[in-house]
């Protein structure tokens, strides 16, 4: 079904939302104008009341910007935002797409969702809104578990497509320099410590975080690790987030530091 076409009004609102803050702008430059102006181009009188409607114009305007900006501070700051997994792409792309450099660490254990559904659709050179049509640089960093320690512990048996993510991101990592833009990078590492932080840190500013847990499935535990709802934090929230991103920055050193990588 074809999506209802919008009104003229809906379309001059949407027009001026978008407009606005260069009109602000513009405004602004005509009241210093005006008041250059000599006498015989702008009677006194017709100035002040030309004044009068441009800086009432403007104020009306500026006012509008400060309690947009106001609501989205009170809103981000007083509640905690909890998505499901399917909305990670779109929460993630919404932030990356206003950036020129993106920096973007993803911790898992097996990936698969997080490398298929999120950052693989943003490596897509085919997709008009990926870090690679918009040529914003990236630098993306992955920890996964050891494949080998997946083989030879019990409790990782079900993450056999831990192998089949690893090859595909090596392939798109040997890509990167040819596809991208600037000093782009794409790496993984591998750790082999039971996981529990799971999510992306994207410019070290938000958080998507999860965790893995054991759950009862049939008398027995079964481990599970992402593919649930992620906690949505940033460093200036009231919830911790400046913590939680400060631990989660830890793991990921400490993988980094002591891990192996694949794509070196």
């Amino acid at each position: 079904m074809p999506p209802a076409k919008k009104s003229l009004v809906d379309r001059l609102i949407e027009g001026y939302e978008k407009a606005k803050k260069p009109i602000a702008f513009t405004v602004m430059i005509v009241a210093v104008m005006l008041g250059s102006l000599p006498d015989e181009l702008l009677p006194e009188r017709m100035r002040a009341i030309t004044n009068t409607a441009v800086l009432l114009a403007l104020a009306l305007i500026l006012m509008e910007i400060l309690f947009e900006v106001y609501e989205r501070v009170v809103k981000e700051k007083k509640e905690l935002n909890l998505i499901n997994s399917n909305q990670l792409f779109q929460e993630i792309q919404d932030i990356v797409i206003k950036e020129r450099k993106v920096d973007i660490k993803y911790l898992a254990l097996a990936g698969r969702f997080g490398w298929q559904n999120v950052l693989e659709k943003m490596l897509n050179e085919n997709e008009p809104n990926s870090l690679i049509s918009k040529r914003i640089e990236f630098n993306i960093e992955i920890a996964l578990l050891d494949p080998e320690q997946a083989k030879s512990d019990a409790m990782f048996e079900r993450f056999d497509m831990l192998e089949s993510t690893t090859r595909s991101i090596t392939k798109v990592a040997k890509l990167v320099p040819e596809i991208s833009t600037g000093d782009s990078s794409l790496q993984l590492y591998f750790y082999k410590h039971m996981p529990n932080m799971i999510g992306f840190l994207v410019n070290d500013n938000y958080l998507f975080l999860t965790y893995s847990h054991w759950e009862h499935v049939r008398g027995e535990l079964v481990l599970r690790a992402g593919g649930s709802d992620y906690f949505v934090y940033n460093k200036n929230d009231d919830f911790g987030g400046q913590e939680f991103i400060r631990r989660f920055t830890g793991w990921f050193d400490f993988i980094r530091a002591t891990g192996s990588s694949p794509t070196t």
